[in-house]
């Protein structure tokens, strides 16, 4: 089910199994890997041709020399992917970071997206990215933020503190506690979530293309108390792409696979083989 296959001069780490119209998955991060879409993923195959990728320098996947991850090379990659696989149009589910891919990719190459599904999704422009970092960072409190930031300063000079910044940001992804043992360890590429961070925080800003991204059937499905709510999904695109569905998915935080993965299949199944049906916020 898994090969390398050499795009863009770069070693991508590929997964696909199932059959019928491609959905091609998009991990966080930036600097995750497909691993956090297992096994939620497999629950669609029975439908679709499930397509699992790490982006460059993540997961299996070989780094980059120079270090060189910018948004627009993760596009270019995709669109490798697109090309090498033979897909004339498929769909694309973006998760997190994934969610910023998916339309900057849909920006560039509209006419081979088919629909767009987002989760835990940030928005079009770095604005909505830095409103990301706030409200984070103002559930942790005074505390706990001094904590956060001593141990990025920390981890910037060489001293890894992965583990103890996990530790502190993890509670506040999800909506229950519980969650957090079943999450699985992903590895985390640091210098990928560097680099993309610092292009995101620069440069991201998709305004330009709403036309574009307005022939595109897109949905959101996010959880109900993620640090971006369903309700901050409305000031970030309703007011560019009205056209964009927005689903709550209740009792769940930013790992909405996780934590509600029936419901969050179920969504996906109805949007992805279904045309001209409406979803609300509940």
């Amino acid at each position: 089910m898994g090969k390398h296959m050499t795009l863009n001069g770069k070693s991508i780490y590929v997964k696909s199994f199932g059959n019928g119209d491609p959905i091609v998955f998009l991990h966080g991060g930036p600097g995750g890997s497909h691993e956090f879409f297992l096994p939620f993923a497999e629950s669609l195959a029975a439908d679709h041709t499930v397509i699992l990728y790490d982006q460059a320098g993540c997961g299996m996947s070989g780094a980059v020399e120079g270090d060189r991850y910018s948004i627009q090379d993760e596009v270019g990659n995709l669109e490798a992917l697109r090309q090498e696989m033979g897909l004339e149009r498929m769909h694309l589910f973006g998760e997190s970071w994934g969610s910023m891919l998916a339309l900057s990719y849909a920006a560039k190459h509209p006419s081979h997206v088919e629909k767009i599904m987002l989760t835990a999704a940030i928005g079009l422009t770095n604005e909505a990215y830095a409103a990301f970092k706030t409200e984070l960072l103002q559930k942790l409190g005074t505390f706990k933020k001094m904590r956060f930031m001593v141990n990025g300063m920390l981890h910037a000079i060489g001293i890894n503190r992965t583990k103890q910044i996990l530790n502190l940001l993890d509670p506040y992804y999800v909506y229950s506690q519980e969650t957090l043992k079943k999450k699985k360890h992903i590895p985390y590429n640091d210098v990928v979530q560097s680099k993309i961070s610092k292009d995101i925080e620069e440069s991201y800003n998709l305004l330009p293309h709403v036309k574009t991204l307005s022939s595109i059937p897109i949905l959101i499905a996010q959880g109900s108390h993620d640090i971006l709510t369903p309700f901050h999904m409305e000031r970030f695109f309703k007011e560019h792409l009205p056209h964009v569905e927005i689903v709550e998915i209740g009792e769940s935080g930013h790992w909405t696979v996780l934590e509600q993965p029936g419901e969050m299949a179920s969504v996906a199944s109805f949007f992805f083989m279904n045309s001209g049906e409406s979803f609300t916020i509940k």
